[in-house]
């Protein structure tokens, strides 16, 4: 059992010492990561679909915010959907939709702003309805706008934009 003492003195020596190796390696670590000698790996790039053209069958008083790129149209014969990017912020793509669909004649029927998202619900009488949102990211720096157009061809759907103009309290009665 007298044997025992030289043993822990040595085990709590080679603690001492590879606990010390240890600081020294993150500190020389650290000191590297920090040098402006040594390349940095990159960040993981971030890439977008690619730009389309709008096509020609998307009716006239789509709005669309300019300078915000289309990436994906998908127009049916019941709805028109288009999908983009922009290099705006929410704030301001939500202020530049309000005023494209305010120019376009359409009404704001209701909105939802949390800054790092937002939605507005417009309508044309109760005809014709849709609904613009906008998400940050996918990349940093830019904000993912979708709008779906979506002419009301039954009076379930016309009822539901009267209900949502009466409930908001936005938008013409008509």
């Amino acid at each position: 059992m007298g044997d025992q003492a030289p043993l822990r003195q040595g085990l709590s020596s080679a603690r001492r010492g590879g606990a010390s190796w240890v600081v020294t390696a993150v500190a020389l670590s650290l000191v590297a990561a920090c040098s402006p000698d040594v390349p940095s790996r990159p960040a993981a790039a971030c890439s977008l679909p690619p730009e389309i053209q709008i096509p020609d069958d998307i009716p006239a008083d789509f709005p669309w915010p300019d300078g915000v790129s289309v990436t994906q149209a998908q127009p049916t014969k019941r709805f028109v959907a288009i999908t983009g990017f922009g290099e705006q912020s929410v704030e301001e793509l939500f202020e530049i939709m309000r005023t494209e669909l305010t120019d376009k004649g359409f009404d704001i029927i209701n909105t939802d702003y949390e800054g790092f998202e937002a939605e507005l619900y417009f309508a044309k009488g109760d005809s014709l309805a849709g609904i613009a949102s906008l998400r940050e990211g996918p990349c940093d720096g830019y904000v993912k706008v979708n709008v779906v157009y979506d002419p009301l061809e039954t009076e379930e759907g016309r009822r539901a934009v009267r209900k949502t103009r009466r409930l908001s309290g936005e938008g013409s009665d008509s």
